[in-house]
């Protein structure tokens, strides 16, 4: 069988019988009409305007609905409407709802946040006396740090 030249194969390697450049078929059109300047490879990709699925999903979460909240008709997105029927299925006891509220608060609400920084590593064991030792340190330099701002205020 005859080296052909095969879709990526090394460009640079000669045939044996003079196969290569004049070669056309399945994935080798003529070489003349290979790559027209200013010819988009995708001519009937997706038309410009056409939208992806992440701005139809925001369109539909940001669109707004007139209801009805304790005798006061306002606006509200479709977003806020199903946070806030999510949050009185979980009030109802809704365990289902209740564990995907408080998944969306740990995630997005500021206390989530807070929350996570209120734990403290320790590397090693210390005794009362080396807390008490410590936390005076700390105490001192917190002190220094105050006086410090308070002097650059005053400047």
């Amino acid at each position: 069988m005859a080296n052909r030249k095969r879709k990526g194969s090394d460009q640079s390697a000669e045939p044996d019988d003079g196969w290569g450049a004049s070669c056309v078929g399945y994935g080798n059109p003529p070489q003349h009409s290979r790559f027209q300047p200013g010819q988009s490879g995708n001519p009937r990709g997706r038309p410009r305007g056409a939208k992806g699925r992440k701005q139809i999903i925001a369109e539909i979460a940001n669109e707004m609905h007139g209801v009805v909240e304790n005798g006061d008709r306002r606006r509200r997105s479709t977003l806020k409407l199903i946070v806030l029927q999510l949050r009185n299925l979980a009030a109802q006891g809704n365990i289902q709802a209740f564990r995907a509220f408080h998944t969306l608060l740990a995630r997005y609400s500021a206390q989530g946040a807070e929350a996570r920084l209120d734990y403290m590593i320790v590397p090693e064991v210390l005794t009362i006396k080396e807390w008490e030792r410590l936390a005076v340190e700390v105490q001192a330099y917190q002190r220094r740090l105050e006086e410090e701002a308070e002097e650059q205020g005053k400047m």
